[in-house]
């Protein structure tokens, strides 16, 4: 057996040169890079904290690589200034819970940067799992830069998106007192629901309130019918000669209350998010208002829209800078939802193809020995994500381009897929429009026929110039 050499460098290079794999100069060159030489690593807890710095960093300055602190601000604030007076500029945290959120805030007011990671991506590290050894294999990857970074918007953004996700809470709590009274009125047969479309409308709550108050007469409730309801007073009144009970009406009431509780909560946070909204940087002039829309004069008002005296579209048009409600399915609401959780900033996002990946639009190839083995998209929970598909129902009705490509593709690749094609395309048109500005023009489901129907041409010229085919040009005008 060969006595093994003394240098290792030259040891490794032999074998390596035998087996021709590479031709190696320099040992060196294959160790690790180190991407962040002043960084700490931080594991999160309900209780405690641990830090651990960098090991050339904690001999220099004869300090313990592992520090713990508690969560009060006390203990929040000493981690800060430790760091601080460390040099450490960069940390590298597990977005654990809520508990991360404090933390976050202080550190980037200081000055630091904070790459928050998945703990999905951080399961599988060797070792026991304990907080001590979590902070420093933390510290280590991100020393070298293995570690990828969770998006966070801004804090303004993160205030609009805090309203937002709590604005849609308070309509899911309010909906549900909605169901309980229409199930106390059925209890005491009083069938509001089968003469009136919504009982959240005019008319509904207006005889919802006349009962609590006391009111029975029918002809009395049926009065308070609004003159845009297709059913007569009579047919109204008839519906509503009901069977009164004590306990349904006490639960009728106190549901109503609820309701009026939560509707006035849902004023209150439109108040704040408009107020928000005039904080953000415009990119027009404070005056100008947003061009005349295309689309019909005519266009439903959601109940659950933004409650504002002031013209949402207006405000979004000169924050952003261009008129995103051209884009086909885009109404304020949706759009002011979707900028809630990516801000108005796309600077985050290289190209609109990494737009759509952080939405989850576009497949995660699983390729093994050459092959796909799975090209399924990834399971992101992101409120943009549903947003976007909110809209796809509603341009699948319409005359638009986009409704041309969803019906083309939807009978060959099933509805939930052709769903998931149309919003990446409606994720690129958004980034598309925000970045450069441009004003989407809708073409219109004719001309995206007649499109395709040049491209189908193409495709058999070119396979009849491949297998020398004859193809009369009538037959391809038929």
């Amino acid at each position: 057996m060969e006595k093994t050499s003394k240098n290792k460098l030259e040891d490794v290079t032999r074998l390596l040169t035998l087996q021709k794999i590479r031709d190696v100069k320099d040992l060196e060159s294959y160790k690790l890079s180190v991407w962040h030489p002043h960084s700490a690593g931080i594991d999160l807890g309900s209780r405690e904290i641990y830090v651990a710095l960098a090991p050339r960093i904690a001999a220099e300055m004869g300090l313990p690589i592992v520090h713990v602190f508690n969560t009060f601000t006390s203990g929040l604030q000493a981690c800060r200034q430790l760091l601080l007076d460390c040099g450490i500029n960069t940390v590298a945290m597990e977005s654990t819970s809520f508990y991360w959120y404090t933390i976050y805030s202080i550190l980037v007011t200081a000055g630091l940067e904070v790459c928050l990671v998945n703990p999905k991506k951080f399961r599988m590290v060797p070792g026991r799992k304990t907080d001590i050894l979590d902070c420093q294999w933390l510290q280590t990857l991100h020393l070298y830069g293995l570690l990828r970074g969770s998006f966070h918007p801004e804090e303004r953004v993160a205030g609009l998106r805090n309203y937002m996700r709590e604005r849609s809470r308070i309509i899911k709590d309010r909906s549900r007192h909605v169901c309980r009274m229409q199930k106390c009125m059925i209890k005491m047969n009083l069938m509001l629901n089968h003469v009136i479309d919504d009982i959240m409308g005019k008319t509904g709550m207006s005889i919802i309130k006349s009962i609590v108050e006391g009111e029975r007469n029918p002809k009395k409730l049926a009065a308070l019918r609004s003159g845009r309801c297709k059913c007569s007073e009579e047919e109204i009144a008839e519906a509503l000669n009901g069977y009164y009970k004590e306990d349904e009406l006490f639960l009728l009431k106190t549901n109503y209350e609820a309701f009026c509780f939560f509707d006035n909560q849902l004023y209150e946070i439109d108040r704040k998010i408009t107020e928000l909204l005039a904080t953000f940087p415009l990119k027009k002039d404070k005056d100008e208002t947003a061009p005349p829309s295309k689309k019909s004069k005519y266009q439903k008002k959601n109940k659950n829209d933004i409650r504002t005296d002031k013209n949402l579209n207006d405000i979004l048009y000169r924050i952003l800078g261009t008129d995103l409600t051209s884009v086909t399915g885009l109404q304020p609401n949706s759009i002011l939802q979707i900028i809630s959780e990516v801000g108005t900033d796309m600077s985050k996002f290289p190209t609109c193809n990494h737009f759509a990946s952080y939405l989850g639009f576009v497949p995660h190839n699983k390729i093994t020995g050459g092959e796909i083995i799975s090209s399924k998209t990834d399971r992101i929970k992101s409120s943009a994500a549903q947003a976007f598909r909110k809209i796809v129902p509603s341009i699948s009705r319409s005359d638009s381009a986009l409704a041309g490509f969803y019906k083309r593709i939807a009978p060959r690749i099933g509805t939930g897929k052709a769903v998931v094609a149309v919003c990446r395309k409606l994720a690129i048109i958004f980034y598309n429009t925000i970045v450069y500005g441009n004003e989407y023009v809708e073409y219109g489901q004719e001309k995206y026929k007649e499109k395709m129907k040049e491209r189908e041409k193409k495709l058999v010229l070119k396979l009849a110039q491949k297998n020398n085919w004859n193809v009369s040009s009538s037959l391809l005008d038929n």
